[in-house]
């Protein structure tokens, strides 16, 4: 592990012979900022090892359950074939990658759709501060200055992550479609999904009723 005292100790040392520093109290600032640094360097550390071994909260659980309930089931005024067609050609279209597609079970797996940057950056950064409030984290950990880069900028779940679409046939033109997602923990970026999805779905839906 790097230490920041094995640089910092001689630089310091250096400073003191050359005349950098007129006393020793610029030295001890120095130096408490040194340890500072190095403090918030292996509390996100830590934090980071928790998220990656321990990624859920019981509120977050509690929440896509509603969630899942509310919003991840729809009903379609379609027949079970036409419906799951419009399923593949939407996710399609939103760059999924399908990993396993049954139609005798209307079952699909894929990966997640792609959000804006941005966007992700930003759902990143606050459920890592609600995750370190939770946890017990100093409240102003996530926004100290990091010199390795800030913790939110590496995505450590895009790649386990996934999406389940199941289909099932409920009458001759009604289609029943769960939708889940694997390994997305925040709501709120749940939510996001959810919506890229369905507004695809929606989409590609519409445009099919003319092939009818």
């Amino acid at each position: 592990m790097w230490h920041w005292g094995w640089v910092l100790l001689p630089l310091i040392a250096g400073c003191g012979v050359r005349g950098g520093y007129s006393d020793t109290s610029d030295m001890q600032v120095l130096m408490r900022g040194a340890v500072g640094d190095q403090e918030t360097i292996l509390a996100k550390q830590q934090l980071m090892m928790d998220m990656m071994s321990n990624p859920d909260l019981p509120a977050w659980h509690a929440q896509r359950e509603q969630m899942a309930l509310a919003i991840g089931d729809r009903q379609f005024d379609q027949g079970f074939d036409r419906v799951f067609d419009s399923m593949t050609v939407a996710l399609a279209s939103l760059g999924c990658r399908v990993q396993n597609m049954e139609r005798a079970s209307g079952y699909i797996t894929a990966s997640i759709p792609e959000l804006p940057p941005d966007q992700v950056q930003a759902l990143r950064k606050e459920s890592t501060r609600q995750y370190a409030a939770v946890k017990g984290y100093p409240a102003d950990l996530v926004d100290k200055p990091d010199p390795f880069g800030d913790m939110y900028d590496i995505d450590t779940g895009r790649y386990m992550a996934g999406l389940t679409l199941s289909m099932v046939k409920q009458g001759p033109e009604v289609t029943k479609v769960k939708l889940r997602f694997d390994n997305v923990f925040y709501p709120p970026a749940v939510n996001e999904y959810y919506k890229l999805v369905w507004q695809a779905v929606d989409k590609q839906m519409f445009l099919d009723k003319g092939l009818d």
